[in-house]
């Protein structure tokens, strides 16, 4: 008995493979512009067995080639400014991981809805200051309250957060196991130079979403999120030339507001007189520096000298500039999202990739289910015991907001 394979489906599935056409094509047993074809084919009939090799090659469930394609979601969607060198099978790569996590959060959104978005979406031009006051407004936080974990309140607004581990469900080359047991498949080398991405997806296109990459320095996680949260509030209408530059000063003005760090900032400015700053609001002081000077806390003089020293100047305890390495640096743990892992026990009683698989008809890969779900943090991790207020060199995977006053008198 034959099977409906649908062209979009057959795309998407190589796509997220990062296999060309011709490969695809020389395993099928067709030529490339055959390939072409059927992918801009609505759908197409194959035997039995060339559906089992199309399968087999794309490693993808015949259920997933066989079932209506959800709504396409396009690079261009993607909210980020990619490096010069990513390809546009790289940029196709991130918009198809997407779509897919999209689909899944469709599936789940039936079974139990999803918290709504709060988020709100405003103009790419509307003042940096106003627009990051909004965002702390809907997470339900004070104008100059120190964000203990973003990623937590960001889940909480209804963005949908996946944090991807690179280490886990790549694809090495694929060893066929019918006629040909010397052929492999090799497969294209994805750089994924960029910290993360941000898009909206499900089927309405309004479920807001960020996807990054695992780091081990949470000031950059952080960082990450809150630049991706500017991109979901400021350009979802439109991505201007400057997006990237904008996106990084709304994340640094959401995390720590000029006007709150100005309360606290000593006189002269110096980098050890800005590290209990960067641990209360929980920025870099990289970042920090740069933040101080576009709100003219600090003038040109001062801040040419911070950033040189930031190069020049060593952490004792790792050996490394402050640029690579500050101090502070492993005083938390990098922020982990949890909504999609709780909306899966939630709904299934489980976020085991292979029950995942199962209970939806085995329609996506136990792998790539493996590499959505890889970052999300457990229930054991959701919960530690918090440190207290006066303990800033405890770790914590929810974020700790350390007390100024409390760490300046422990470093006298």
């Amino acid at each position: 008995m034959g099977a409906v394979i649908f062209g979009d489906r057959l795309r998407s599935a190589r796509v997220l493979r990062a296999l060309t056409a011709t490969v695809v094509a020389d395993w099928a047993g067709w030529s490339a512009a055959t390939q072409s074809r059927l992918e801009k084919t609505v759908s197409f009939q194959l035997e039995a067995d060339g559906a089992e090799r199309l399968s087999t090659v794309l490693r993808f469930p015949l259920a997933y080639l066989s079932a209506p394609p959800p709504p396409p979601l396009c690079a261009e969607q993607l909210l980020f400014r990619a490096p010069a060198r990513t390809t546009q099978r790289e940029k196709d790569y991130l918009a198809e991981f997407a779509r897919l996590i999209g689909e899944l959060v469709d599936w789940l959104d039936d079974k139990h809805r999803l918290p709504p978005v709060k988020l709100p979406v405003r103009d790419s031009r509307t003042d940096l200051t106003l627009a990051a006051s909004e965002v702390r407004r809907s997470f339900g936080l004070g104008p100059d309250q120190p964000i203990g974990h973003l990623t937590h309140h960001a889940e909480r607004a209804g963005v949908l957060v996946v944090l991807r581990d690179l280490g886990s469900g790549r694809d090495g080359p694929l060893r066929s196991t019918d006629e040909a047991p010397d052929k492999e498949i090799v497969r294209a080398a994805l750089h994924e130079d960029h910290h993360g991405y941000s898009t909206r997806t499900g089927e309405a296109h309004d479920r807001p979403m960020i996807v990054h990459r695992a780091v081990s320095s949470w000031e950059r996680t952080r960082l990450t999120v809150a630049h991706e949260i500017g991109h979901l509030v400021l350009h979802s209408r439109e991505l201007l030339p400057d997006a990237e530059e904008v996106a990084y000063d709304f994340a640094a003005e959401l995390l720590a507001p000029a006007v709150a760090v100005a309360q606290h900032l000593p006189w002269p400015v110096t980098l050890a007189e800005l590290l209990p700053i960067k641990m209360h609001f929980g920025i870099s002081v990289a970042a920090l520096v740069k933040h101080l000077r576009r709100h003219e806390l600090i003038d040109k003089a001062r801040y040419q000298t911070l950033t040189s020293q930031l190069y020049r100047r060593r952490n004792p305890a790792s050996g490394t500039t402050w640029r690579k390495q500050e101090p502070g640096w492993d005083q938390r743990k990098p922020e982990q999202p949890r909504l999609l892992r709780t909306w899966l026990e939630r709904c299934l009683g489980t976020a085991a990739p292979q029950a995942v698989h199962q209970m939806s008809g085995e329609l996506w890969p136990t792998d790539l289910l493996a590499s959505i779900l890889s970052g999300q943090r457990d229930h054991a991790a959701a919960r530690p015991s918090s440190p207290t207020m006066h303990e800033p060199h405890a770790h914590s995977s929810r974020g700790d907001v350390v007390d100024l006053a409390a760490w300046r008198a422990e470093q006298a």
